[in-house]
Formats: structure tokens, sequence, C-alpha cells
């Protein structure tokens, strides 16, 4: 009897199995574009403007600028990221992220505070918005759509009550200013901030019961209550978060610009609802930060490839819708497929 006819019939067919699959099934598959279609748009995105920008696009010098950009776009999609997790909407956040900065600014020039307080004071104010949103809409069961467009309104007007309708120009410390202009060799401290807040952001919705109850909620509301979830305490502190994060971002905001202007938070809407929109289709095909990052990077790098290609304001604000819409009929045709699916 030869030695292969002793082995088990178990081995056997694994060595059988081994030996007819070629050798190209077994290499690993690269990433499933259904869930990773963001990293190839954003290799073809980098390969683009690298080859039409020689020399230009792919340095330090973009890289540092490109990071320092969208690393405020991205602490504000972590915030709404939580909202939206929970099955809400906040449109509020561009206009409370504004407010916080104004607010920050106009109190350095007003007082004589250390930054620590004033930014404590910022975030507060922002985190009590976020706090009327959520028993709002938690509690007095009104629509988030709505109630925190009202709500984007009313801290615009009190941000232009503050400014007067001029620029303000802050009293900050050189410190201050380091936060939102310097860095680690080519990475700026914002992007250092942003990776903190978004590692914190993973590990409590992935790996958190509270993270759990959250997407519990967004998926199924009356579901989640019957399993004895609060739903109404999760969605009031998710829209508590959102606005603590909104503050957070105008803080940096304001150590990065250092002028109050009341146009300069709403800019931020539509490139944060679509790098949030956008992440909901990668990875998980739900919302996650993995996904959300990959968006930012995307949207990131395109938008500064078509400013250094000098395109004019008008096509970065249609590069945003056009991700938008890219966003939300990936999204729709998925949810449609997995419930054809089952």
């Amino acid at each position: 009897m030869t030695i292969e006819e002793q082995l088990p019939t178990t081995d056997r067919a694994a060595d059988a199995d081994v030996s007819v699959v070629p050798f190209w099934r077994r290499v690993p598959r690269p990433l499933p574009f259904s869930r990773y279609s963001g990293v190839y748009g954003l290799v073809l995105v980098i390969a683009y403007f690298t080859i039409t920008l020689p020399g230009v696009f792919f340095s330090e010098v973009t890289l540092t600028t490109a990071l320092a950009s969208v690393a405020i776009t991205g602490v504000l999609a972590i915030g709404v990221m939580i909202p939206f997790a929970a099955g809400l909407f906040d449109l509020s956040f561009a206009s409370v992220a504004g407010f916080s900065m104004v607010m920050m600014i106009w109190l350095s020039v007003q007082t004589t505070y250390p930054e620590v307080v004033l930014a404590a004071v910022a975030i507060a104010v922002a985190t009590a918005v976020g706090a009327m949103n959520g028993l709002l809409v938690a509690y007095v069961k009104l629509q988030s759509f709505v109630v925190t467009l009202a709500m984007s309104s009313v801290v615009l007007g009190l941000a232009e009550y503050l400014t007067k309708g001029a620029q303000i120009y802050g009293l900050f410390t050189q410190e201050f200013k380091n936060l939102g202009r310097g860095g680690i060799g080519p990475v700026p401290y914002l992007v250092i901030v942003l990776a903190v807040l978004a590692f914190v952001a993973w590990v409590w919705l992935e790996h958190t019961p509270a993270g759990r109850k959250t997407l519990a909620v967004g998926s199924n509301p009356v579901a989640s209550r019957l399993a004895g979830i609060h739903v109404a305490r999760v969605q009031f502190l998710a829209l508590v978060a959102s606005g603590a994060i909104a503050g957070l971002a105008g803080v940096l905001l304001a150590s990065q610009v250092g002028i109050a202007s009341t146009v300069t938070g709403p800019g931020y809407l539509f490139p944060t609802i679509a790098a949030v929109f956008l992440g909901a289709t990668q990875v998980r095909g739900r919302v996650n930060v993995g996904g959300t990052v990959i968006a930012l990077l995307l949207i990131g790098a395109g938008i500064k490839g078509l400013q250094l290609s000098g395109a004019e304001p008008w096509v970065t604000h249609t590069f945003n819708g056009t991700i938008l819409l890219i966003a939300i009929a990936a999204g729709t045709w998925r949810t449609r497929r997995a419930s054809v699916g089952h």
C-alpha cells in the first residue's frame, strides 16, 4: 500500500482539491469594487492629476495643503455620521460650526480669557444647540430634517448678530494659530486631531454596546424599542454629540482661518454630506468610519486637483453635487438590491 493510500480520505480529498484549483484562483482577490469603489476612484483621481499636473499635484506641498483643507470637513463628517447612524439627519452642523467659530473669534476680541476657556464656551454653546435639536426630535417627535434645517437658520442669524455683517479678526496666541496652521512634517495638526476623533468614533460605533444600539435604532427604531432600547435617549444623545463635534470643528476653524465670517461655516455643508453618504456605500454598506475616511480622501483629492488645474469655483460645487448624487444613487441601488435578494 502506498503512502497516499494510507492517508485518510479527507486528507486525500484536500490534497486533490489543492492540486486541482489553479494557482490564480488561490491568489487573494483584490478589494471588491462594490464595497471599495471609493478606493479605486481615489487611485484614478491621483493618477489622472499626477499625469496632467506633473511635479505639482504629487508633491509634499500639495499633500499638506490637501490634508489641511479636508481635515475640518472630516471632523464635521464624523459628527454628522453619529445621528445618521441613528437614522436622523442633522442639517444644522455647518451653521453650528460657523457659529462656534464666530463666537470663538468674537470672544477673543471682547474678553481676555485664554483660548482654552473660549473654546470650552464655544463648544458648550454648540452642544446646547445639539441638545435643543435632540429634545425637539427625540421627545417632541418632530422630523429631524425640518428641525435641524430651522436650527441652521437660527444659529446663522445669531452669528450675523455677533459680526454685525462685518469680518472680525481674532486676537489669538501663536500657539493657538499653530494648531490650525502647523503640523509635524507634512502632516498638519488638524489631521492628527481628525485621526484621533475617527479612531474614537470607530471604537464606539463598532465595538461598544452604545454604538451597536445606535446602529440598531437607525436600522429599525420600532424593533429596537421592542428589544428594550431607549430609542429617544439614543436619538437625543446622537444629536448632542453632533452639536459638540460641530463646536469642536468651529474652534479648529477659528485657529486655521482666524477671521469670523458668516459664510465660512455653511460652505462645509455639501462636501460633508457627500462624504457621509458616499462613505455609507463603502466597506460595510452602512455608515462607518472607514468608508467616510475613504470618501473624504476621494473628495479632497478631486477638489485639490481641480483647484490646481485652475478650475473656476462653479466646477468645485458641481463636483461636490455630483459626488452626492452618485452616493445617493449607489445607496438606493444597494438597498433595492438587498430587498430583492431577501
